[in-house]
């Protein structure tokens, strides 16, 4: 009995400490079976598959890529036009009276005795971490990214009125010393000083104007950029520079197409906020601010579009990653889902809003055929094409060239309206398409659906997209609950003779884990994962597919998943980045028709082939926990050597990445050995995996490499981290006791055999 009682401690021990390296060793699986032949390579796959949607949601483009460090840099913003400053003065005002120009009506004025300050935190946090519970704190918190050695450039425009003193600019944060100082003698009307100042330390900070003197003065249109930020002062990026690590992040995934500008932000709330694409282009100064559409109905969110990344700006980046241009443009209507269309159109099909206040009511929402504005509208259309591909005969094209590109940038793809449906959406895309293909047949014209991606409604879209014949139908669903394993098949036996489909927005949550801060983890990515196998088995109906929202800054989010988070000073690429990453840049040009013999299992493969280049790309997911070898056979494909994988795989399925900490979910890679045309593969638990095998003259050599990520450090959850030590502890305590006992009972022995 005594021994028993000591293995029952000793397991004891044993299992509370090492509870946490049971979830490291999964079992083993079935084989599975891959024959990859030559006689099987099928129907093309769209060259335009993988891409990226770009909308300025979640701070993603101003107060992220856009590399200007001001926020709410003109006064514009009319709910409050003095959010992010800071102003301690003998008495200030925001006036309009003569402003820059139309576009840009608001100012500041400054009434100075003595000393005046002006100081702007920049785009600041909002919440705790990862939630929607707001943090006063954090939003009077400055929140300007100032890197030690990094060079930026001060502008604004000023206008003196009576002021005599000097003005002096600071990088204010602690160990920043150095100041600059000007004067605006010369500025009777309105003048634009600029001037480069240094950071000596790595810290957030703000922009710290102060005004030595008396008198008074205007200011307006303030920025401060870093020198290091992509395209500044460089002849084409004359106008914005893009923040260099969230470029760079754009470019290493290669996308195929880049959308822009994005969704809600291309219809509006109201007719007159509806997004205007010339209101995005020139000068800066010039370009017409607007408030951003998150915005509205939440009071601790200010957010204005400088629009400092406008359609030209958008044309370059295209340009400078080799990505398709894709316009998003409305259809003259504003968002249904924020207008209430659903409600009133129930209300009109019962009886219970006559014919006449139907007509009210689309007259508020929607701009009608045949009207003076809607004919302004579709001016506007074919005006954005010829701006993108007219030469400099043109009205547009001469335009573009002024804004420092002389080529046309050959926009080929337009897509009108967002998640817009119904008999008013139909009938305004009826009479777009009609212009435009009158003038530009050969631009292709992407049709809206509504945001679910079933019911009435969506086969109605179908339905209508496909009277087009020439039209390709644009998606979106943001699902949760695992419905994309439900939807891997979705294509399968779509109309092959259709324009196609693009899947222009789309994410998955995954199930059973409650905060923002657990989202964007692996078990969603290997969600997509699966769902993309589906995607690229029929990448002849699928043309073009995007993740959404790319980017995301922290505590200042609007949507709970995002692709590639940051902060003021770093970047986080969340699994998801890393899956489009490796499937964007590993894709053939034609799909090869294979079956792995494991459909009882939650493990799915596509496998594609680019002739031309003489690779084949296998790509396998695996959702299971469970580790499952995979013998590879390949024949008819002459010269096979080697193999690479590029693999990515974790033990938790809520292992994520954040910022400021370790990277812990990212894509490695491997050579495999090949013999005889065959290799196996043990496809890891909880993984995604991409094996690349050149063939024929191809050595390998040219093969996508991965950019330089970083260590990769495996993901502890807290609750693990916690159980560590208190195994630890348990173990020590439990040992102690154990031997006490023993001791105890040893002594006892002794004592009752002296007794004898």
């Amino acid at each position: 009995m005594n021994f028993l009682k000591r293995i029952v401690a000793v397991l004891l021990c044993l299992a509370i400490s090492f509870a946490f390296i049971g979830a490291a060793i999964p079992p083993v699986g079935t084989a599975g079976q891959l024959t990859i032949s030559k006689d099987n390579i099928s129907y093309d796959i769209s060259d335009t598959l993988y891409g990226m949607a770009l909308e300025d949601v979640n701070f993603g483009i101003d107060g992220g890529l856009v590399a200007n460090l001001v926020n709410n840099n003109s006064f514009e913003y009319n709910a409050k036009p003095l959010n992010a400053w800071n102003i301690d003065a003998k008495g200030y005002f925001v006036e309009k009276e003569t402003g820059l120009n139309e576009n840009n009506k608001s100012y500041l004025g400054l009434v100075v005795e003595g000393s005046a300050t002006i100081e702007n935190l920049g785009y600041t946090e909002i919440y705790n971490y990862k939630t929607y519970n707001v943090n006063t704190k954090k939003i009077k918190s400055p929140d300007m990214g100032f890197k030690e050695g990094e060079e930026y450039e001060f502008s604004a425009y000023f206008k003196n009125m009576d002021f005599e003193g000097e003005i002096v600019v600071s990088l204010n944060a602690e160990g920043n010393e150095k100041t600059y100082s000007f004067n605006i003698d010369d500025c009777d009307d309105w003048k634009k000083v600029v001037l480069r100042a240094e950071s000596d330390v790595t810290a957030d900070g703000s922009l710290l104007i102060t005004a030595n003197g008396n008198g008074r003065f205007f200011m307006d249109y303030v920025t401060l950029v870093p020198t290091s930020s992509h395209g500044f002062n460089a002849k084409k990026w004359k106008y914005t520079s893009l923040r260099s690590d969230l470029y760079k992040a754009i470019e290493d995934y290669s996308p195929a197409f880049i959308r822009f500008p994005g969704g809600m932000m291309a219809g509006g709330r109201t007719l007159s906020s509806l997004y205007s694409w010339k209101n995005t282009i020139g000068s800066p100064e010039s370009r017409k601010q607007t408030q951003n559409i998150y915005a509205q109905n939440n009071k601790s969110r200010y957010y204005i579009n400088t629009n400092m990344m406008g359609f030209y700006e958008y044309f370059l980046l295209c340009e400078e990653v080799n990505a398709i241009p894709i316009a998003v443009m409305h259809a003259g209507i504003t968002n249904q889902s924020l207008n209430g269309y659903d409600e009133k159109y129930k209300k009109y099909e019962n009886g219970s809003l006559t014919e006449e206040e139907w007509n009210e009511y689309l007259d508020e929402i929607a701009l009608e055929p045949g009207s003076e504005a809607f004919d302004i509208y579709i001016d506007d259309i074919l005006d954005l094409i010829e701006y993108a591909n007219g030469d400099t005969n043109t009205k547009w094209g001469l335009v573009r060239s002024k804004n420092g590109h002389k080529d046309p940038f050959n926009l080929k793809y337009i897509v009108i309206g967002y998640e817009n449906y119904g008999p008013v959406y139909w009938r305004n895309f009826d009479a777009i398409y009609k212009a435009v293909k009158e003038k530009y047949p050969e631009i292709i014209l992407m049709s809206s659906s509504p945001s679910s991606y079933e019911g009435e409604e969506y086969d109605a879209a179908v339905s209508k997209t496909a009277e087009y014949k020439d039209v390709i139908l644009d998606e979106h669903y943001f699902t949760e609950d695992s419905a994309l394993y439900s939807m891997i098949k979705r294509y399968d036996k779509y109309e092959r003779t259709s324009a196609g489909i693009s899947v222009g927005s789309y994410s998955a949550k995954s199930d059973g884990f409650g905060s923002i801060e657990t989202k964007s983890n692996i078990w969603s990515t290997l969600e997509e994962a699966a769902f993309l196998t589906g995607i690229e088995k029929n990448a002849d109906v699928v043309k073009m597919i995007a993740y959404a929202p790319t980017f995301a800054k922290v505590n200042a989010q609007s949507k709970s998943v995002n692709m590639i988070w940051f902060n003021s000073q770093e970047i986080c690429f969340s699994p998801d980045y890393f899956l489009h990453m490796m499937y964007s840049n590993n894709t053939g040009s034609k799909y090869i028709s294979t079956d792995l013999g494991l459909e009882d299992k939650d493990i799915y493969e596509s496998v594609s082939v680019d002739e031309k280049e003489q690779v084949i790309y296998v790509k396998i997911s695996n959702s299971e926990t469970r580790n499952t070898p995979i013998n590879i056979s390949l024949e008819g494909f002459e010269n096979v050597n080697t193999a690479y994988v590029q693999y990515m795989s974790e033990n938790f399925k809520y292992a994520r990445n954040e910022v400021g900490e370790a990277i812990h979910v990212a894509p490695v890679e491997n050579e495999l050995e090949i013999s005889k045309n065959n290799l196996t593969f043990t496809v890891e638990g909880l993984s995604v995996n991409v094996i690349r095998i050149p063939y024929g003259e191809n050595d390998g050599s040219e093969l996508s490499q991965l950019p330089d990520i970083g260590i990769i450090s495996p993901y502890v959850p807290v609750y693990m981290e916690n159980a560590v030590p208190i195994s630890v502890a348990a173990l020590a305590v439990v040992t102690a006791i154990t031997i006490l006992i023993v001791r105890i009972r040893h002594h006892k022995k002794i004592e009752e055999e002296k007794s004898e």
